[in-house]
């Protein structure tokens, strides 16, 4: 990303209550006492557009406040130590009985530093377990609503939900996570929630719903606004992360140019010591996006740059999808045979993990290309009859199913064309978060 500047978008922003002005005097005292022209540029059209009659007192606004901290420290030690304990004592507790053992407590499980912990707890384990990140991220918010006194109260509680509506988000559940979107907004509207870090925190959650969505403008506002609060904050890794996103949704706009540019703008800011998973998503998802764009041999020199880093994250999730974009390259390079193994490896694993989703895509969006542009016409028919068995163990809804049966159908009639294919893969993609979607088979003309 380029240098932050004070442009009228980012006062309006404050101007309308969605970010907080404190934004504003940080970036000030970064930036505009450097004498930047843009910012007095932007400024100046800033109060013309707004019509102000007063000056702003922007001597006041950009005071450097002391830190005053050093008797704090001590303080704040204590309170994480024992915020580390409470968190132990929860955990160790069976599920049901945590938000009463909460609750019941007079002293205990009070403090913003064991509202944060749970957070990052619930962060975590996201992926893995969405349901215990939803019950932790929620347990979160009862921590921070047994304390009404708690300092920034209301800034925990919209995060603790912005999390709740993440998890939610990651079981399919996405009117659920909706509704606590707009729980979090009325926290953030009624009760003057100006935790920079955590409206960064928001916007990128709610960025990765609307992507996942495909109100894809709204993701774009979302995840741009989000990685300029993370800049603005100084918080690098969050800013990538947020970018990293960002380039996963143009990816799935098509937008090959932009996703290749933004995910390499990530990059530049992270370093594999920092944050290593992080680091290696980023470096996977450019091989991804190479390959789509026909880079196949920049691809491959990734893949053999990151081997060690590959190595250190063994777990099916990651190595099969380094099998699958194995298989994306050598099929971009005309290695049918070695291209065929690595999605055959790949949808197999997939299946073996209980991933339906993934397998029926490997075996869709590759497997029957490959075999369609080989002339392998019994090959396309047999995969396509395999798909069913991985649906009904799936339970999909459905519609995809409905889908899945045209798909089959022209396949035995040995009307599948690539074209047939690709829409197929998009309604897969799209249907996953819109079940009503109906898919429809253009038949050859």
């Amino acid at each position: 990303m380029a240098d932050v500047h004070l442009t009228r978008e980012l006062l309006w922003a404050v101007a309308r209550g969605e970010m907080p002005a404190s934004v504003v005097t940080e970036i000030g005292m970064r930036h505009l006492m450097s004498l930047c022209s843009t910012c007095r540029h932007e400024i100046a059209a800033f109060q013309r557009e707004r019509g102000a009659t007063a000056a702003a007192d922007y001597d006041r606004a950009f005071q450097l406040l002391p830190a005053l901290l050093g008797d704090q420290l001590p303080r704040l030690a204590r309170e994480e130590r024992g915020a580390g304990r409470d968190l132990e004592d929860l955990l160790a507790l069976p599920r049901v009985e945590r938000a009463a053992r909460v609750r019941r407590a007079r002293n205990r499980f009070r403090s913003p530093a064991l509202v944060r912990l749970l957070v990052a707890e619930s962060r975590k384990r996201v992926h893995a377990d969405p349901e215990e990140a939803f019950h932790l991220a929620e347990l979160a918010r009862v921590v921070a609503h047994h304390n009404p006194l708690m300092p920034g109260s209301f800034d925990l509680i919209a995060l603790a939900t912005a999390h709740m509506a993440n998890a939610c988000r990651i079981l399919g559940d996405t009117r659920q996570a909706d509704e606590h979107f707009g729980h979090v907004h009325y926290v953030i509207t009624h009760h003057g929630v100006t935790d920079a870090d955590i409206l960064a925190r928001v916007n990128k959650l709610e960025g990765s719903l609307r992507m996942d969505q495909r109100r894809f403008p709204e993701a774009e506002k979302l995840l741009t606004l989000a990685a300029t609060l993370y800049r603005v904050s100084g918080d690098k890794t969050e800013m990538a992360r947020a970018l990293v996103t960002l380039g996963g949704m143009y990816f799935f706009q098509g937008d090959l140019t932009r996703a290749i540019e933004t995910t390499t703008a990530a990059l530049k800011t992270l370093r594999s010591t920092y944050e290593p998973r992080l680091y290696l998503c980023a470096r996977y998802n450019l091989a991804r996006y190479l390959t789509e764009d026909g880079q196949h041999q920049e691809a491959a020199g990734m893949l053999a740059v990151d081997e060690a880093l590959y190595r250190e994250f063994p777990e099916p999730w990651t190595q099969l999808r380094l099998t699958w974009l194995r298989g994306k390259i050598a099929a971009g390079c005309g290695d049918t045979d070695a291209a065929e193994r690595a999605f055959l490896a790949a949808r197999d694993g997939f299946i073996a993990q209980g991933n339906g989703y993934d397998a029926a895509m490997v075996s869709v969006e590759d497997l029957t290309l490959l075999y369609l542009r080989a002339g392998r016409a019994s090959d396309v028919k047999r995969i396509a009859e395999e798909i069913h068995p991985i649906f009904q163990a799936q339970d999909v809804h459905r519609e995809a199913v409905a889908a899945l049966v045209l798909f089959q159908e022209a396949a035995r009639r040995e009307q599948l064309t690539a074209k047939v294919v690709r829409d197929f893969v998009s309604y897969l993609r799209d249907a996953r978060t819109d079940p009503a979607l109906r898919f429809k088979l253009q038949q050859p003309s």
